[in-house]
């Protein structure tokens, strides 16, 4: 009778927080290994963290503490971050003597583009198909449907908390209305649990994964970033997303029709067939990381026609230059001339996309020539780090050399004490080609700046072309010198080093303080011919140091 009195007691909002504490159970299991694993890869404290920490229950309960209060602060950073580098930054670069309701204005249109329209049609997490989903289905075995509720409810409970307490902190610096600002934030949450009901009757309509379609994601994005930051051009764009998010009827609609959605996935939805159709771990196709593992691999793999085939005119001259190199030289000089279709095929992509840049970039600046100037353009001179940082190959080639090359003779202690032999031959490869695409990047910069100016000025020409060869020169190294002294490819070309990670982030958050600081072009070329000069001076250091110990399959 007890039994079944505490059955009875048990509400479906008992059995949601049930479920919400089995996932936060398995996710802080999870993190806490990863702690524990990185840990003792850190240098001097490594050492001290033995195998059976994996064991210890007491420890990794105290652990999991610290890892429970990462994750919220972990989900406020992300908030913050999304607010500060999507909305604050742009308002506080591009914008000059402009009043508040002006500012408020302006937040409500971007938040409107990007919170609701992009993420809308890219984010659903009933369509989502992630690792912890998997885990939580498929290997502990919880209810699809239970899982899905608990997640839902988690998902935007902590939505609106994170983006509320960020949109709080936006409002003080700008002076905006508190209260008003939680009101969209609000809107905006029942606005996504809207999306969710209509992603996932779509899937059940047509059994279509939109999240899944590049096309679709692809092109809302362009769309909604476009809409986002035009009022920051002189084209005067009207602030359609302010005037649609401060309608107080639409304020009360969406809230009204986004509870009844809230209420209809939480109560009265079964999601097992939407989550098995997302977790078929089997299915390369339907699971992200696999696919992208998959990707990865044939990006990197030689197939017959990338396989140089010299005619029997050249076979010779090939061969002799082969014979005249010993040791790695020779070792490289094969990869190169078996490989030859395979090390170029990144640097054609990048051109290609180099020279679409080259006539739509010409095309832009000769249409709004009127609202542009040579200072606005200088403004905005730091974007060359970004451009540069995805255009230059090395990432790439340093996955083709894992692939083809490094990953059986890693194993070697004699491969890895010779490391800075073979780090110069790759570094003068690498670097020739970046050379190239730098070249062509600031050639299609000074043709923009020509077309602008009319041929007038030509200043900024020079500290342009320098900046883009030193970034040449600083990102053929940085990839490689990651390389070696990090190695961050597992076997399935998969990066887990948050080493790895947090360095590649400092680029990005360099790129952030020079949009920021705006200081002058031949400044900016001056501090990037410096970290250029330092960088070239300690990779080869850092790589005799290091790589003997690091330059392994993980």
């Amino acid at each position: 009778m007890k039994a079944k009195a505490e059955v009875r007691r048990r509400t479906p909002m008992t059995g949601m927080i049930s479920t919400i504490s089995r996932i936060w159970q398995l996710q802080m299991i999870t993190l806490v290994n990863r702690l524990v694993y990185f840990t003792q890869k850190l240098p001097f404290v490594g050492h001290l963290i033995s195998e059976q920490t994996y064991a210890a229950f007491r420890t990794k309960r105290a652990i999991g503490a610290i890892a429970v209060i990462l994750l919220f602060v972990a989900g406020l950073l992300e908030s913050l971050l999304y607010f500060g580098g999507m909305f604050v930054l742009p308002m506080l670069l591009w914008t000059e003597n402009v009043n508040p309701t002006e500012h408020f204005n302006l937040l409500l249109h971007m938040y409107f583009c990007i919170s609701g329209v992009m993420a809308g049609v890219t984010s659903a997490k009933v369509l989502e198909s992630n690792k912890m989903k998997y885990t939580s289905i498929r290997l502990m075995r919880i209810n699809p449907t239970k899982f899905m509720r608990a997640t839902l409810f988690y998902r935007y409970t902590t939505f609106f908390i994170y983006q509320g307490i960020a949109m709080t902190l936006v409002a003080v610096l700008f002076k905006f209305s508190i209260p008003h600002a939680l009101l969209i934030v609000g809107m905006m949450t029942f606005w996504r649990v809207i999306c969710e009901s209509l992603h996932l009757a779509l899937f059940k309509w047509k059994g279509i994964i939109l999240v899944q379609k590049i096309w679709a994601t692809s092109l809302s994005m362009l769309l909604a970033l476009t809409f986002a930051y035009l009022p920051f051009t002189k084209l005067n764009l009207p602030l359609f997303g302010s005037v649609i998010l401060d309608q107080p009827g639409l304020l009360i609609l969406i809230s009204l029709f986004g509870a009844i959605c809230g209420y209809v996935l939480l109560k009265h939805t079964d999601f097992t067939s939407a989550v098995r159709a997302v977790i078929n771990h089997a299915d390369p196709l339907l699971n992200p990381e696999i696919r992208m593992a998959d990707l990865q691999q044939r990006m990197v793999q030689s197939k017959e026609h990338d396989l140089s085939s010299p005619t029997s005119s050249n076979l010779h001259v090939n061969e002799q230059r082969t014979l005249e190199k010993k040791g790695y030289e020779q070792l490289h000089e094969i990869l190169v001339t078996r490989h030859t279709a395979l090390l170029r095929a990144p640097f054609h992509r990048r051109l290609l996309a180099i020279m679409i840049i080259g006539i739509l970039l010409p095309l832009l600046v000769l249409i709004f020539k009127n609202h542009l100037s040579l200072d606005s353009i200088e403004r905005f001179s730091p974007l060359i780090i970004m451009f540069m940082l995805n255009l230059t190959v090395g990432s790439q080639i340093c996955k083709a050399l894992f692939y083809h090359v490094d990953e059986p003779l890693m194993r070697y202690p004699f491969y890895r004490q010779h490391a800075k032999q073979h780090f110069l031959l790759r570094f003068r490869s690498i670097l020739s080609i970046n050379l190239k695409l730098g070249s062509c990047l600031a050639a299609v910069v000074s043709v923009s700046i020509l077309v602008l100016t009319g041929g007038q000025d030509i200043s900024s020409l020079l500290p342009i072309w320098v900046t883009t060869i030193a970034l040449a020169v600083f990102f053929s190294v940085h990839h490689l010198l990651l390389y070696y002294v990090i190695q961050p490819y597992t076997t399935e070309l998969e990066t887990n080093s948050p080493l790895f990670s947090f360095v590649n982030g400092l680029i990005s958050l360099s790129f952030v303080v020079a949009m920021y600081l705006g200081p002058p072009l031949w400044v900016l070329t001056a501090i990037i011919i410096v970290l250029t000069i330092a960088y070239l001076s300690i990779a080869v250091l850092l790589v005799t140091k290091y790589a003997q110990n690091n330059f392994r399959v993980k």
